[in-house]
């Protein structure tokens, strides 16, 4: 399995302590702007089970992944109980694989406990944005409004974000509550590549959602809509869950399956029964 949407994720797994690791969580990798980790779910039947968590820190609704993979369990540099499969992660919808505790203890040490091995590709995603990189060494159309000289060399950056994260900054970018400087030549004490690695970290916003795939509701949609009745329609996230819990087949339950097409008329439709004037 390989391809420009596919990951290879390697994750160390404690399984020899008197609770067989239970409740241990990895440190997360990133694929696909999200964030993975993998977790030890304790035994059952003579089984370890272990859960490969996709974006475990965002519990809302508006987002999806459909995945194919690869897991194994690795031991001197080969895999061991190769397992295959799909699997449509939403919020706190895991995939978690069973492997059998005896092999697992066989090829794991008490230093580095298990490895466990995972290719993961990308099948369909939903209201997951791609990554964001900023170039900071260019002014940016409504990011940069902030030119940094530091050592000779200028950073591209926005005030407000700077402003939000540092008190230091704050004050330099905007002294004596004036409006803001546009240009601003920092002391010798400043290195540039210290001081460009903060900033990076300061605009680094590439992790939320995808605002324009929420409803997928195009302009002419909203025009017909408006046309066919004349009262102000109200679009807004309360009125959204409310439609995605009141399916009367009760097959989908959360904002990413909204955004299938098929689900889009129906959504429509019952908005404009509800749909309010003021």
């Amino acid at each position: 399995m390989s391809g420009p949407n596919s990951y290879r994720l390697t994750f160390n797994l404690p399984v020899l302590h008197d609770d067989n690791g239970r409740g241990y969580v990895s440190m997360a990798q990133e694929a696909e702007n999200v964030y993975w980790r993998c977790g030890v779910v304790g035994v059952e039947n003579g089984k370890l089970g272990i859960q490969l968590m996709c974006n475990s820190e965002d519990r809302s609704n508006f987002w999806s992944m459909d995945i194919d993979y690869e897991a194994a369990l690795w031991f001197e540099g080969k895999g061991h109980q190769h397992k295959t499969g799909s699997h449509h992660h939403v919020a706190r919808k895991y995939l978690t694989l069973h492997f059998p505790l005896d092999i697992c203890r066989k090829i794991s040490t008490k230093q580095y406990g298990m490895t466990v091995k995972y290719v993961v590709k990308i099948m369909k995603k939903v209201g997951i944005r791609e990554k964001r990189i900023h170039n900071f060494s260019i002014r940016e159309k409504h990011i940069s409004n902030l030119a940094l000289i530091v050592e000779g060399k200028t950073i591209y950056c926005n005030k407000e974000i700077l402003a939000m994260n540092s008190e230091v900054l704050m004050d330099l970018v905007y002294p004596d509550n004036f409006k803001g400087v546009q240009e601003l030549k920092l002391p010798d004490d400043f290195k540039y590549d210290k001081l460009l690695r903060l900033i990076k970290l300061f605009h680094d916003d590439s992790d939320a959602i995808d605002c324009k795939k929420i409803l997928k509701i195009k302009i002419k949609d909203r025009a017909e809509l408006d046309a066919k009745k004349p009262t102000k329609m109200k679009f807004n996230s309360v009125k959204i869950q409310q439609e995605a819990h009141r399916r009367p087949t009760g097959e989908h339950s959360n904002l990413a399956d909204l955004q299938r097409p098929k689900n889009i008329k129906f959504f429509l439709k019952r908005s404009q029964e509800h749909s309010f004037s003021r």
